[in-house]
């Protein structure tokens, strides 16, 4: 199939400013102090996190179907409007399963995003014969999404010393425009090996798993990615009460977790010349052993802030690297459905590790979870090194 190159080249500009506009989400940092403010109490506000992770877990699957089956345009469309409803009914949100109702929206509309994302991005290089370029576009969003978080965390903390409800309805006006620029998307024309019908789901599901069974390695390094970016994650949340409890301001933690975003900033800004210097296998097997050094040092003082700042540099360029070979892997027939297969383990992983490290911190101590923590991911990491894999995307550079 053929398709002008201009409306191809659209996809990438349009992308760049959809990323920029959902990410300004002046709500991402605030909807626990909202909750608790609404009279929630801190185990409901858990339970609500418990049920968008659950909820991830359920419909990342499916969700990828649709954006493989009914297009990625569609996709990315529908998780804005998704994410819109999540906002109108946290903020009429007065009882539990509202709440609840809430979150489950909320999980859904980043669902429908997740693969549907990336798949429209690499198959659009893909067409026009650019595919190499798109670890430096993905890098390029890395630095988009990183900017505009720290802009909707700051501009949202000042609205909301003003009024919840008006940092709630900006939010929502950011995503409105969202919408208006994804209408410009062009849809890529890839060749379905499975027509939409009454069963179509299940005849993709079918193929997606004969993808998984044929390539070992690329399971395998979905479950691996998902332990190491989730640990990152998990840290990120934690440091936040062991350095309150340091005796450090709020203001001051706030300071050191920019510092993070930075560091994932420019992480994802030199992505792509990192990727063409070192073989993407040498990136996969290396990467997380610094991850685990890093994470045994995160508990001393200063140093930690330090190494929290390496953590969010290396945290982008895996997750490029990661990106970049699991789409050199898969037909854009199946592109969505196996991303998402991706995203769903990596919400596996957070099931996991975020309660087991917050339980470990509960019968001993913060420092105690991270050691364990760190050398979970260490021995992960050496394993993988002692694991022979074809280094196909080695070829393909």
């Amino acid at each position: 199939m053929s398709m002008d190159k201009t409306k191809l080249t659209r996809n990438i500009r349009v992308t760049y400013l959809l990323e920029t506009l959902i990410n300004i989400n002046f709500t991402q940092a605030l909807w626990v102090t909202y909750l608790a403010f609404k009279g929630f109490s801190l185990v409901e506000i858990g339970l609500c996190e418990s049920a968008f992770h659950l909820t991830s877990i359920t419909m990342e699957l499916p969700t990828g179907m649709v954006a493989d089956l009914y297009g990625r345009k569609v996709s990315r469309l529908a998780s804005i409007i998704v994410k819109i409803l999540y906002l109108i009914l946290l903020f009429f949100a007065n009882s539990f399963p509202m709440a609840i109702a809430a979150f489950v929206l909320c999980a859904i509309g980043y669902n429908l995003d997740s693969g549907s994302d990336s798949a429209l991005v690499y198959d659009s290089l893909l067409l026009m014969n650019e595919e190499k370029r798109f670890p430096a576009v993905q890098g390029m969003r890395e630095v988009l999404m990183q900017s505009s978080a720290l802009i909707g965390v700051f501009i949202g903390g000042l609205l909301a010393d003003i009024s919840y409800p008006l940092a709630i309805f900006a939010a929502i006006g950011f995503f409105a425009l969202a919408f208006i620029v994804g209408l410009y998307f062009t849809e890529p024309p890839i060749e379905k090996t499975v027509s939409v019908h009454q069963n179509a789901f299940i005849k993709q599901f079918i193929i997606s798993k004969e993808i998984l069974k044929t390539d070992p390695y690329l399971l395998e390094m979905m479950i691996t990615s998902g332990i190491f970016l989730s640990s990152v994650t998990t840290v990120h949340f934690y440091l936040t009460a062991y350095w309150q409890k340091g005796g450090f301001s709020l203001k001051t933690i706030a300071l050191w977790l920019m510092l993070e975003s930075i560091g994932a900033i420019l992480g994802g800004a030199l992505a792509s010349r990192i990727i063409k210097r070192i073989s993407y296998n040498t990136i996969l097997r290396k990467l997380p052993i610094l991850i685990g050094l890093l994470l045994w040092v995160i508990i001393l003082k200063y140093v930690g802030v330090v190494a929290l700042f390496g953590l969010g540099f290396i945290d982008s360029l895996f997750y490029v690297a990661v990106q970049n070979e699991i789409n050199l892997r898969i037909p854009s027939q199946q592109r969505a459905t196996v991303l998402s297969v991706n995203s769903m383990c990596f919400s596996l992983a957070m099931i996991l590790l975020f309660p087991l490290i917050g339980w470990i911190a509960d019968v001993s101590t913060l420092p105690i979870g991270f050691q364990v923590l760190a050398a979970l991911v260490t021995a992960t990491a050496l394993a993988m090194n002692f694991i022979p894999r074809k280094e196909i995307s080695d070829q393909t550079q």
